[in-house]
């Protein structure tokens, strides 16, 4: 059909069938609870205009309710396009939200977005206590929290992250207090940092999100094929194997140059997913029983098992011994 025969037969449909059908189904199809002076029209069909190719312009047909797809409404709408009609189930259709962990999160929680002031955003691995004096701490890597050891002792971490909306000093969330120095002409084993949470700020040191609660549990040794997963601050909660333990001679790019890495646990997303992407680092990696096991601080973006890359981790224990804390659980 030509386009403006279509905008014709769309205004046509939807006096003719589509304003009947929802006075019609606004019971049968039901509304979800919700407050009276909200309650908007049932999911029930939209119109629109499609084009396919050389063969003219069609109209678009949405069905958004499951009960609709085989009502007498969609073969009338058939019937008045003369079989001209492009029609396809959606289901419903919902706002695109910004997920909980790119967002202000109190108390905090593992995998929210966090960063030191000058960082854009990573991630909240996991919360731990001094052995020192027994204060409470966020634990994350180095380049999340003390900016590739540029940062001073005591700067302010914000929650989120400055790239995700985070403000000084609104979302300050407490201040730089540890971290391993990344060395970029010998080997390194750690991408660590801790940060002290300011004594107003709550946080929840088990919350897993949909997966549970942290484990207290030993974790399993990693030998090759166990199945981890990690809640980050860009891709949330994400499965994957381990492909590869004990690596040495990983060359990560910093914005401060290049540095080598040995000992690493090397980790597969499952799914035709990637385990993390950027932004990750700092996740808090566990097992299948919850119990913690590494510290996410790299990635590629290709290669590996399922070609989408493979992410990097800190062995845990290493972590903890190297920054004298021990996990809050």
């Amino acid at each position: 059909m030509e386009l403006d025969s279509v905008r014709e037969l769309k205004l046509q449909a939807k006096a003719q069938i589509l304003t009947p059908l929802i006075r019609a189904e606004s019971q049968r199809l039901g509304v979800r609870a919700q407050g009276v002076g909200r309650v908007a029209e049932p999911e029930t069909i939209a119109l629109g205009i499609a084009k396919s190719g050389s063969q003219g312009f069609f109209l678009a047909v949405r069905i958004q309710h499951p009960a609709l797809r085989k009502s007498p409404a969609i073969e009338s709408l058939r019937k008045l396009a003369k079989g001209e009609a492009d029609i396809q189930y959606i289901g419903a259709v919902r706002k695109r939200q910004v997920p909980w962990y790119q967002q202000r999160c109190r108390p905090l929680r593992i995998g929210c977005s966090i960063g030191h002031v000058q960082v854009t955003a990573g991630t909240i691995g996991a919360f731990s206590r001094s052995r020192q004096d027994g204060s409470s701490l966020v634990l994350s890597n180095n380049h999340v929290l003390a900016n590739e050891n540029t940062a001073n002792i005591g700067d302010t971490i914000l929650q989120p992250g400055r790239f995700d909306g985070g403000q000084d000093p609104a979302d300050k969330i407490g201040t730089l207090l540890k971290f391993v120095p990344l060395d970029f002409q010998n080997p390194n084993y750690f991408d660590c940092a801790t940060a002290l949470i300011d004594g107003s700020i709550q946080f929840d040191a088990e919350d897993l999100d949909t997966a549970g609660k942290l484990s207290t549990a030993t974790p399993i040794a990693l030998q090759g094929q166990e199945q981890l997963r990690k809640i980050g601050r860009t891709t949330g909660l994400t499965h994957g194997s381990v492909s590869a333990i004990e690596v040495d001679n990983v060359a990560v790019a910093y914005d401060h140059g290049q540095a080598q890495f040995n000992q690493q646990i090397e980790i597969a997303g499952n799914g035709g997913l990637p385990f993390s992407q950027g932004g990750d680092s700092g996740s808090l990696i566990f097992d299948q029983n919850l119990a913690p096991a590494a510290l996410l601080f790299a990635a590629s973006d290709q290669g590996g098992p399922n070609g989408l890359g493979v992410t990097y981790a800190n062995p845990l224990q290493g972590v903890l011994d190297a920054l004298a804390v021990d996990l809050l659980i």
